[in-house]
């Protein structure tokens, strides 16, 4: 059975038992009764380890510098799951990063049935986008792929190259901050305010000039290819606002300053 195999079949039965858990720690806290609620927050952390050892890795980019691949650990079940937990997202870092990798951020296209889950879920606009600041930098190129995520469709935007000085980089697609560290596994975070005022949506100049590349929908090789010919992704349409899910509700908003609260 594969590691993706393996995930789907036991991924419902662990986000089952720890929003339960989740739940019951919490009551147990304002009860008083602390013993309680720290056994179960015990096993949340149990959960929480099986869950980070279970989440597949997904060809995501192909760094155009060196030519080396770059997987990424992704929940590809659903927006239910804990990685999508935009204020406490549960993630297992990749195994190995190139140096020239500077930041991942993502956009996704809902279709029903759209999971609720009882925290707030970020997962970008309808379409992808590139940062300006951060791909003008000199030597920065972007790498833009496809993933899908249970019923939905996602892209991810890779950034490679030398850190542009003083430039603030991306959240993490799905979180609230950034790693701040050459290889992204540095010594501290920052964070962004997500805002489509600092996106381009845009993406045939992009690809024109070869600071875009793209790999094609399903190519297992992630392939890297250059220019708008064949470019799947420059046909696509949908809202460029970014989308929160939370309480039950989908908005899309121009800016997400919000604490996310589920």
């Amino acid at each position: 059975m594969t590691d993706t195999d393996d995930f789907m079949v036991e991924r419902a039965t662990l986000m089952a038992e720890g929003d339960l858990l989740r739940v019951r720690a919490r009551e147990s806290f304002r009860a008083d009764r602390v013993d309680e609620a720290f056994a179960d927050y015990d096993r949340i952390d149990e959960i929480a380890q099986r869950y980070r050892e279970l989440l597949p890795e997904v060809t995501v980019a192909r760094c155009p510098h060196s030519g080396a691949l770059v997987r990424w650990p992704i929940e590809t079940a659903g927006l239910d799951g804990w990685f999508w937990e935009y204020l406490a997202a549960t993630r297992r870092p990749p195994a190995d990063l190139p140096p020239t990798w500077l930041a991942m951020s993502g956009a996704m296209r809902l279709r029903k049935p759209v999971e609720h889950p009882p925290y707030a879920v970020v997962p970008g606009p309808d379409v992808p986008f590139v940062v300006p600041r951060i791909l003008r930098g000199p030597g920065v190129r972007a790498v833009l792929s496809e993933v899908s995520v249970g019923v939905h469709t996602g892209w991810v935007i890779s950034y490679f190259g030398p850190p542009p000085v003083g430039v603030r980089l991306v959240n993490l697609w799905g979180t609230n901050t950034y790693r701040v560290g050459r290889d992204g596994v540095g010594e501290g975070w920052d964070w962004d305010i997500p805002g489509v005022s600092q996106y381009d949506f845009e993406l045939t100049e992009w690809l024109r000039s070869g600071a875009l590349l793209w790999i094609a929908p399903g190519d297992a090789s992630a392939t890297l290819r250059e220019g708008p010919g064949g470019c799947p992704y420059t046909k696509l349409r949908g809202r460029q606002k970014i989308t929160v899910i939370s309480n039950g509700v989908v908005q899309r908003v121009a800016e997400f300053v919000g604490n996310g609260a589920g």
